[in-house]
């Protein structure tokens, strides 16, 4: 999906932007740059542990003799010293000096280990440290394990359970990572910033040379937002401080009238300027510069690097001029399952291959989902998909499926044509609420499979079945392959949108109601006046969370103080603040004190569960960190809702931080309020329930009079009379006036 939006804006952003490239000898004039280089690179160990790196492969047999351990390699970072630490037992049936067990690191044979039969019987298990060659690295990496195994030198079933290696779970990869003083070149961007080959958390400092104002917190969102983006599910963290030489890759905004003091003598600029260098403290790190006459101009920057940083080159590029770019449409963000049309299959791909599946037990085909999270789905059957897929033609006698499961519950299976022909499944629901059914010992309303609150993994899972031949002589076919076309779809068009707010769940899994459009166009986020770096850090990391789950930066986000009026009321928002500035009684902020009430009706009357308990009164202050995430209806619109972030203390927003990039944390998120601690998170909820969007009146009706049968019962008896009467009117007229024609 993040394919088709580039396909999409890269036309606009060719057209409307134009850049002022320079040479690398743009800086060679800045003495702050002339000294103070250090010799040596700065040199990182690792430990990649199998567990970390997502390997499953642990047990190899007869049939599935491969095992494959995948890491990657940063840009910006030389691997050397490379050890694989691991350890492995093995069937005591397998005959030694034939069966032995295969090392590959990126397809060069390392090493061939013999299996020893006395050996595997009299320890558990074989311990091995192999150095692999750092000249094969590479970007992407992968060692491959194969065991050759035989029970038998004459006739072996290579489906018999007595061929195995178990490979253990404490292995690991031990590496050394050197720095590597890389160019200073825009066209490598988002590198060395953010690397798509490290799967770890990003961590981006933010630099302001002053306090920032709303003009400069509105840029540094829209950047953190694209830089969450891209970071998506690995999470992004922006430390944020002012006036700090950095200490690691960073982004520092400055303009000519204030400008951090390790950049003081750095040259004014005339235009909006993206500038990537080398730190003046260390030649490896680098600093991506958002330059400008003044806080406008660091804005047009950051819209012109997110928007079109695939055209600019060199050191440094120049904003002449942008036009204005569209508005997002509601619930069309890039990595959402889009509301207007179908989505087919190969719109949702990050690799060509990704629908294809090879092999005897091959791995499932894997496809993730985004729904927007209120889709009305009340009575619905489920959600339409046609569902299109081939394999590889089999025995007539050999029995195949094709089974698909979302987020690991099983929702339907189908049986494998055995010549190999495209099958369609023409107006297949996927289960997405069921009721009361025969196979069902649960009446209730459940949700089945999908969560529209998360992302969702869909598997199509080709289960090869095999043959026993005569004898005891089994040999695997292999050449097994199943693909599901791209074209296939899933539609969603046929939904309304209508949810029952609050709900922190959406809000936290999902960003809603604020990425119902992807720019956050009818967003409007509070703050502090001079908030402190730790609130500004939650700022940022917010923006990160919402780019990385719509894939698209929030560059209509409008920022405000706590302290000034709100005149624009018709936008959904979000308030960053201390407890300490609820508790002020002279604010005027009727959204401080609506907030300051929610958490207090959630804190002493509400309970998740709902149940009636006695309601208890408690005043009390404590010394330890506390953070609150609390929602309720707008009181300037009733469509509108409202998220608050509170933290007890400007220390503590580091409990808010940590909740967002913990998807553990996110799914105790839930409710109208959530009381965070360092111990644990407390979910309440409080009876002022409300919705927003849109059904149908008869649908609205019956949705709400549904728990109330008697009463809907009532309704409907009513509305017979009224239409009975209705049509007794009709008819007596219509009877009148036959009677006046037959009278003349």
């Amino acid at each position: 999906m993040i394919k088709t939006w580039l396909k999409t804006i890269y036309p606009i952003v060719l057209i409307c932007m134009s850049f002022a490239s320079h040479s690398a000898n743009y800086l060679t004039d800045k003495p702050v740059f002339v000294n103070g280089y250090p010799e040596s690179a700065q040199v990182s160990s690792l430990q990649l542990e199998f567990s970390d790196l997502g390997f499953n492969g642990y047990r190899i047999d007869g049939v599935n003799k491969n095992a494959y351990v995948d890491f990657t390699n940063r840009f910006d970072k030389l691997s050397k010293d490379l050890t694989l630490h691991f350890s492995y037992s093995n069937s005591p049936s397998l005959i030694d000096n034939v069966s032995h067990l295969k090392v590959y690191f990126n397809d060069n044979l390392v090493t061939v280990l013999p299996i020893n039969k006395q050996l595997s019987i009299t320890k558990n298990a074989v311990t091995h440290d192999i150095n692999l060659n750092a000249k094969f690295i590479k970007d992407f990496n992968q060692i491959r394990f194969e065991l050759v195994g035989y029970y038998d030198l004459t006739c072996q079933d290579y489906f018999s359970k007595t061929i195995w290696t178990e490979i253990n779970k404490s292995s690991h990869i031990t590496l050394n990572q050197q720095s590597l003083a890389i160019d200073s070149h825009l066209e490598y961007l988002p590198q060395p910033f953010f690397d798509k080959n490290d799967y770890s958390q990003l961590n981006l400092p933010f630099v302001f040379a002053t306090q920032p104002s709303k003009t400069t917190l509105e840029a540094a969102t829209t950047l953190s937002s694209w830089f969450g983006s891209q970071a998506d599910w690995r999470g992004a963290k922006f430390p944020v401080s002012i006036d700090t030489s950095p200490k690691q890759h960073s982004v520092i905004f400055a303009t000519n009238n204030a400008k951090p003091s390790f950049l003081a003598d750095y040259p004014d600029v005339d235009k909006p300027t993206i500038e990537i260098i080398s730190s003046p403290l260390n030649r490896y790190n680098k600093l991506l510069l958002i330059l400008g006459r003044d806080d406008a101009d660091l804005k047009t920057a950051v819209t012109g690097l997110v928007f079109g940083h695939q055209l600019m080159t060199g050191r440094t590029a120049s904003i002449d001029s942008i036009k204005p770019i569209a508005l997002r449409k509601a619930y069309d963000a890039p990595r959402w399952i889009r509301s207007d049309r179908a989505v087919s299959f190969e719109e949702l791909i990050d690799y060509p291959t990704q629908l294809q599946s090879t092999g005897l037990n091959a791995p499932p085909v894997k496809l993730s989902m985004r729904f927007a999270p209120d889709l009305f789905t009340w009575r619905e059957k489920g959600i339409p998909l046609n569902l299109l897929y081939r394999n590889t033609p089999n025995n007539e006698s050999i029995t195949s499926r094709l089974n698909i499961l979302i987020n690991k519950e099983y929702i339907n299976g189908y049986l494998l044509s055995s010549d190999g022909t495209t099958q369609s499944i023409e107006d297949t629901f996927i289960p997405l609420i069921t009721g009361k059914d025969a196979t069902q010992t649960n009446n209730a309303f459940t949700l089945d499979g999908i969560d529209l609150a998360k992302s969702n993994d869909f598997e199509f899972d080709f289960k090869f079945g095999f043959s026993q031949e005569k004898g005891q002589c089994s040999v695997p076919a292999g050449g097994e392959f199943g693909a599901i076309e791209g074209s296939s779809t899933i539609d969603i068009s046929g939904f309304d949108h209508y949810i029952a707010l609050p709900d922190l769940n959406v809000f936290a899994h999902s960003g809603f109601p604020f990425t119902k459009y992807a720019d956050l166009q009818q967003s409007l986020f509070l703050i502090e006046k001079k908030a402190s770096t730790h609130a500004i850090s939650t700022l940022l990391n917010t923006a990160g969370h919402f780019g990385a789950i719509t894939g698209h930066p929030v560059n209509k986000l409008t920022i405000n103080y706590l302290s000034e009026d709100i005149t624009d009321t018709d936008k959904d928002i979000l308030i960053i603040t201390t407890s300490t500035q609820l508790a002020d009684t002279t604010t005027q902020n009727v959204l401080l004190k609506n907030t300051a009430r929610v958490i207090d009706n959630a804190l002493y009357n509400g309970q998740f569960d709902n149940s009636n308990t006695e309601k208890v009164q408690v005043n009390l202050t404590s010394s330890g960190d506390m953070a609150i995430i609390s929602g309720y209806q707008s009181p300037f619109d009733s469509d509108r809702s409202i998220v608050s972030l509170t933290a007890s203390t400007s220390d503590a927003f580091y409990l808010l931080n940590d909740t967002l990039l913990s998807s553990e944390k996110l799914n105790q998120i839930k409710g109208s309020a959530a009381i965070i601690n360092s111990q644990r998170i407390t979910t309440l909820k409080a009876d002022d329930q409300y919705f927003v969007g849109y059904i149908p009146v008869h649908t609205l009706i019956w949705f709400h009079l549904s728990d109330h049968p008697i009463l809907l019962a009532l309704l409907s008896i009513l509305t017979l009379l009224l239409i009975s009467f209705i049509l007794w009117q009709i008819l007596k007229v219509l009877t009148q006036k036959r009677l006046a024609e037959g009278d003349e």
